[in-house]
Parts: structure tokens; C-alpha cells; sequence
């Protein structure tokens, strides 16, 4: 009993965190999906009615991070490949960072954009970077937010760990696996497994509120039997034995990087990047884990909307 009440409360959670965030949410002028390949459509929201100047492949979180910005700019946000409402290829040789790019640039020749600044974070933070170096024509700038490290072999252990006791939310998963709810009870196994997966990823879990208010679990795409091999098979796994440092050293457009002092990884591959990016610019929060973009929602909004204007926020370091 103590164990289903657990599953109760989480779901309860999840539903008031969605009520209360609704208010808030600015409506899309657009939504609808691209065809990027004959059997391939990626699902995307548009806000605003000018030109899109901000570009980012990660709808379910950024519609509830950008919330307040989406009310001033011209945006398009969509589910990347396999993730949300989009198509899921039939297998993973069609996931990865070459159709990640490839992507951004279908959908900003879609809306007619010339120049966008492109926005990523976590997997998509590298991605941001590398679409800047590689399209610098077309991009007038990339935010990055708490980018995997810039090599493969800098993904060390995180040098400040963060450590919540979920055991009970543990115990309960484990419990659901064993007498098939995990399948019966398929969005209530998902929105417990979130919460105990990303508990190491917040300093303060009050924070992990904007992430349950994204409510991923209501796509079948992000359940966890369907999202983890996406992400680690497919798209870490086109990353082979990364090493962007050539890459990067020659990207052209400016770079707004924000990451946390309690990464879920050893800080030296995040902060490599200060090193390596020659127009870049970046903020280490402090006591802050791996979702910069919830944990200091506020102050990250504001900076990336001060980056939007062509000038760097206050509080960025500068080579």
C-alpha cells in the first residue's frame, strides 16, 4: 500500500505541476509537422508571426523553460527525430548527430530564416556548437546548456556528485517491473522513473518542477523503454570516440555557454570548451546540477534573451 500511494503522489505531482504551469504558457501561432525524410516528419510548435530567430530541437522542455520568452520572440521548437510527437526511424543507423544537423537545417530553410541562434542543452549542447561551426553563414549565434564534454574521453565521473535518497521511488520501480505495471500502468511507471532518474541531475529537487510540468511521459516516444536506447544507442552512439576540438576551434559565430559546478560529468570536459571556442562566452553557476535551465530558470532566461540581441549578458567570462 505505502508503495502504491508513492506511485499516487508522483502522478498527483506531475498534475498540479501542469495545471499551474498552463496559465503560463503562451500559446503557439503554429504547430504542425516537416518532412524531412519520405517516411521521417518532425512534430514543431512556431511562436510569434515574424521571421524565427530562435531555433531548438527540444519542444517538451523549452515550451515550459522559455515559457515568458516565447511571448516576446519569434521562435520554432521541435521534437527531435524518435522524441515527442515526431517520427521514430525504423532503426538507429538514421539517428544521430549528421541527421541532427541536417534537421535544423531543413527546418530553418522551411521558415525562410537566414540567420538563427541555435539553442541546445544536455545532448544537444555539442549539437548547437558543431551547427554553428558548420553552418557559421546561417547561424548567428548558439546557446549552449550543459553540453557533454568535448571529447569522449573527458566524460568522467562528476567531480561534485549529487545524492537524493529516492530508494523508495527505486524500490517502487523495481516493484512495478516485477508484477507487470510497468506495462499496465505504462505513464504512471515513466512519470516515477523521471523522477528518480533526474534526481542526481538537481541540486534542489523542488527544481526538477519544470522538468514534470514538461509532462514527457504523455508521448509514448519518451517512456523509458523507447527514449534510453533512442539517446544512448542512437544518438550518443553516433558520436563514436568524439573529439570536437579541431572543429570547434574554427567556429566562427559567437557561443553563449551556461553549465553548473555539480554536472553530471567531470567538469574539465565543460569547461574545455572555454579553451578551445574562439568567440565564446560562459557562466558556471554555482550549486547548480545538470539542468542549468530549471535550476536558475530566471537568470538563464534572461541571459539568453540579452544573447538574442547580438550582445553578451552580464556575468559571462570572456577569453
Amino acid at each position: 500500500m505505502r508503495h502504491t500511494n508513492l506511485v499516487r503522489t508522483a502522478v498527483v505531482l506531475i498534475v498540479l505541476s501542469l495545471v499551474a504551469m498552463a496559465a503560463a504558457q503562451p500559446r503557439p501561432t503554429e504547430s504542425g509537422f516537416i518532412q524531412v525524410e519520405p517516411d521521417v516528419r518532425l512534430f514543431y510548435q512556431r511562436f510569434g508571426t515574424g521571421t524565427p530567430v530562435l531555433f531548438t530541437p527540444m519542444r517538451i522542455e523549452m515550451v515550459v523553460t522559455l515559457a515568458p520568452l516565447l511571448e516576446r520572440i519569434d521562435a520554432v521548437l521541435w521534437d527531435a527525430r524518435g522524441f515527442g510527437l515526431s517520427d521514430r526511424p525504423d532503426d538507429f543507423d538514421r539517428v544521430g548527430l549528421a541527421y541532427e544537423l541536417s534537421d535544423a537545417e531543413t527546418i530553418r530553410e522551411h521558415f525562410g530564416a537566414d540567420r538563427v541562434y541555435y539553442l541546445g542543452g544536455s545532448l544537444w549542447g555539442p549539437t548547437a556548437m558543431l551547427y554553428a561551426a558548420r553552418h557559421p553563414s546561417a547561424v548567428a549565434g548558439a546557446i549552449a546548456m550543459a553540453p557533454f564534454a568535448i571529447e569522449a574521453g573527458l566524460m568522467g565521473p562528476p567531480d561534485h556528485p549529487i545524492v537524493h535518497d529516492v530508494s523508495d521511488a527505486a524500490a517502487e520501480l523495481e516493484a512495478m517491473r516485477a508484477d507487470g505495471r510497468d506495462r499496465t500502468m505504462a505513464y504512471d511507471y515513466c512519470v516515477l522513473d523521471m523522477q528518480v532518474g533526474f534526481a542526481d541531475s538537481y541540486v534542489d529537487l523542488s527544481n526538477i518542477a519544470l522538468l514534470e510540468a514538461a509532462n514527457w511521459c504523455q508521448y509514448e516516444n519518451m517512456h523509458p523503454d523507447n527514449v534510453l536506447p533512442l539517446v544512448f544507442e542512437g544518438l550518443i552512439g553516433s558520436w563514436g570516440d568524439w573529439n570536437w576540438r579541431e572543429e570547434l576551434s574554427a567556429a566562427q559565430p559567437p557561443v553563449l555557454l551556461l553549465y553548473g559546478d555539480h554536472e553530471a560529468w567531470a567538469l574539465a570536459g565543460v569547461r574545455a570548451y572555454t579553451e578551445v571556442v574562439p568567440n565564446i562566452g560562459w557562466r558556471e553557476f554555482e550549486d547548480v546540477g545538470h539542468h542549468v535551465w530549471n535550476e536558475r530558470n530566471d537568470e538563464v532566461v534572461a541571459m539568453i534573451e540579452t544573447f538574442l540581441t547580438g550582445a553578451w549578458p552580464a556575468g559571462v567570462e570572456r577569453r
